[in-house]
């Protein structure tokens, strides 16, 4: 959607835009996206979102509903920056900036709607792949959950049966950093991810919609291209032996989403859960979840470090997702 498309739907577009046009291009977006979004209610209240108060603003985040921490984290931020502006400007009737005194952690969390699902316990991984009938889709699952990603999921896609050492349950994972450069690493997994992986890099058909198709399928079984990668695209007009692409594991983790009616078991959120998994054994170990261990955990997943520094934001991973909060709340406290 075009930048003019949302300046058309703002409220007091000329007041917006004064604040808007020195913002970087990124930024830009993030805060139109927020002030489009107001423009519902700023018409209901029949004033601008620089005079909302805080039971308006808590309106306008109920509305944009946040489906993480980070996304809360982000649109209380832009709405702040944009009342302090106004403050500065003279523009809001008095000089309070309602969320100066309320935003934090305790704030945030309310808008967050818990009755959809994000994370998923290892038994529930378990028994989604366990109702997938292609080893395709269930090692892909799995492989996620047990720290396989990469950027656009090259780790698992560049995989081949020789990168698979099963006596030592360690695979051999390739990051594509760009388009000539690749950053290797060896994993320690699961016997049973192991298994999966071998079994799919033996398939040489793919059931259609886990082995249901709908009428219109003329075919339920796809043949799958030969090559030594272990996830491979149907033999249609592809190349047998060219790697597959990004949007391979994208349509099928939508499809085990869709079967699974887990709107939001997407590739995020399965690594997060695979994090959750992993925070929960060394917590039932050693007794305690601080640094260290979220050190290991993120080595793991392969998870970004902070630019520039070569250790992980700890505080802010915590604070999303990584937390003793959330074991409990999944595996139970320990005994």
């Amino acid at each position: 959607m075009s930048n003019q498309i949302y300046e058309q739907n703002l409220f007091n577009a000329e007041q917006k835009n004064m604040f808007l046009k020195d913002l970087s291009s990124n930024t830009y977006t993030a805060y139109l996206r927020i002030l489009t979004r107001a423009a519902k209610l700023e018409e209901q209240f029949e004033k601008d979102l620089y005079d909302f108060n805080i039971y308006e603003i808590e309106r306008l985040i109920f509305y944009i509903n946040p489906k993480t921490l980070s996304s809360v984290t982000s649109a209380v931020s832009i709405i702040q920056n944009y009342i302090r502006w106004a403050i500065a400007q003279d523009l809001r009737k008095d000089n309070l900036n309602p969320l100066d005194a309320i935003a934090g952690l305790k704030f945030y969390k309310k808008f967050i709607d818990t009755s959809n699902k994000l994370l998923f316990s290892s038994s529930e991984i378990e028994e989604i792949t366990g109702g997938l009938v292609n080893y395709q889709d269930s090692a892909i699952v799995q492989a996620i959950f047990e720290g396989v990603n990469g950027k656009k999921y090259s780790e698992i896609l560049n995989l081949t049966i020789h990168d698979i050492d099963e006596k030592n349950n360690e695979l051999l994972l390739k990051n594509d950093i760009n388009d000539f450069k690749q950053q290797e690493r060896k994993l320690k997994v699961s016997p049973e991810l192991i298994k999966m992986l071998i079994k799919a890099s033996q398939e040489t058909e793919y059931y259609k919609n886990n082995g249901h198709p709908s009428e219109n399928i003329l075919s339920k079984i796809a043949p799958l291209c030969e090559s030594h990668f272990v996830f491979r695209n149907s033999r249609l007009n592809t190349k047998e032996t060219d790697r597959a692409d990004y949007h391979l594991i994208f349509r099928r983790l939508s499809k085990i989403a869709e079967w699974n009616g887990q709107p939001y078991l997407n590739g995020m959120n399965i690594r997060k859960s695979g994090m959750i998994y992993m925070a929960n054994v060394l917590y039932r170990e050693s007794g305690k979840l601080e640094n260290e261990e979220i050190h290991r955990i993120c080595e793991a997943f392969n998870f970004s470090k902070i630019k520039g520094r070569d250790d992980y934001n700890t505080t802010r991973i915590r604070a999303e997702f990584l937390n003793l909060d959330n074991i409990f709340e999944i595996y139970g406290k320990k005994e």
